[in-house]
């Protein structure tokens, strides 16, 4: 019931009735038609990509449904709207694409803030606040403890994924110090870590989220170092849509200050660096534009 109302209230605001809830609703929901048209369908629909896997988001087989710190906070946001959330997997090269053509009403996949602000999506979409902030790690086997940094990986065998934020790190770090790292770039992250394993890598550089994933679901491996290159994940949104994206950072800001986010990334184990990890905002320019074009799913 209390749905159905919430419905006919944003209703209103579009049509120009007069509901005695309506003052209730907040202006900003006027300033567009995107919000009204996801509460009178009554679904959030989110590009997602399981591919990604975790904790970002993957196929939990003894569920037999979607899984991951992403999922949620998709389903928290579509909870603090008072409607259902509808996952749709799609590969993440084509979510702008089906964000753009309105197949989606939002992306929430592992997105870097500014990374769709070049090429052919600049200017597209809109960014929502950011729910987690994220860095390059090294992942290293227990026994290797004698690697802590980038300078302790000259001469060893490091593996990346291609075209990673890894991947820029270490890229750029060969270029400075004459190929210094044995670099090995693939897209096969599962065949990595069991190179990793298999002390055919000594280390790897990966996302965070996904290096805390390994070193949890692997006893033997663990990360070392600082975090590297520290970047923000956001939600996106088609850039008239600015109705539903101020929606999306309002539950965020409420789910921040109700401590549900704080209870979503601890339960993945990656609340303890939000304390800490610093805004990409106070990174130089030049560090920036080598990592943003970059990311794991490209």
């Amino acid at each position: 019931m209390f749905k159905f109302v919430n419905k006919l209230a944003c209703l209103a605001i579009y049509t120009g009735l007069s509901l005695g809830i309506a003052s209730t609703i907040s202006p900003v929901f006027a300033e567009d038609s995107s919000l009204g048209i996801v509460m009178r369908r009554g679904q959030l629909r989110v590009g997602i990509d399981a591919a990604i896997g975790g904790p970002y988001m993957f196929w939990n087989a003894k569920t037999q449904f979607y899984d991951g710190f992403e999922l949620e906070i998709i389903q928290e946001i579509a909870a603090k709207l008072n409607i259902e959330p509808r996952p749709i997997n799609i590969p993440w090269s084509t979510q702008p694409d089906n964000l753009a053509s309105r197949q989606v009403d939002v992306l929430l996949s592992a997105r870097e803030e500014g990374a769709l602000e070049t090429g052919d999506t600049k200017g597209k979409f809109i960014e929502t606040i950011p729910y987690y902030r994220s860095a390059q790690r090294l992942l290293i086997r227990a026994d290797g403890t004698q690697i802590k940094s980038l300078r302790d990986m000259i001469g060893k065998r490091v593996g990346v994924v291609a075209n990673s934020g890894g991947a820029a790190i270490a890229e750029t770090y060969n270029k400075n110090r004459g190929n210094a790292i044995r670099l090995f770039s693939s897209r096969d992250l599962d065949r990595m870590v069991i190179q990793l394993r298999d002390r055919q890598l000594d280390a790897m550089i990966l996302d965070e989220p996904v290096a805390v994933w390994q070193a949890r679901n692997n006893p033997n491996f663990i990360i070392v170092g600082e975090p590297l290159i520290p970047i923000r994940l956001v939600a996106i949104v088609n850039k008239d849509d600015v109705s539903l994206k101020n929606a999306v950072d309002r539950a965020l800001t409420e789910m921040r200050q109700e401590g549900k986010l704080e209870q979503i990334l601890k339960r993945w184990n990656l609340w303890e660096s939000q304390k800490t990890l610093k805004s990409t905002t106070v990174l130089p320019v030049t560090v920036l534009a080598i990592i943003t074009p970059y990311s794991v799913y490209q």
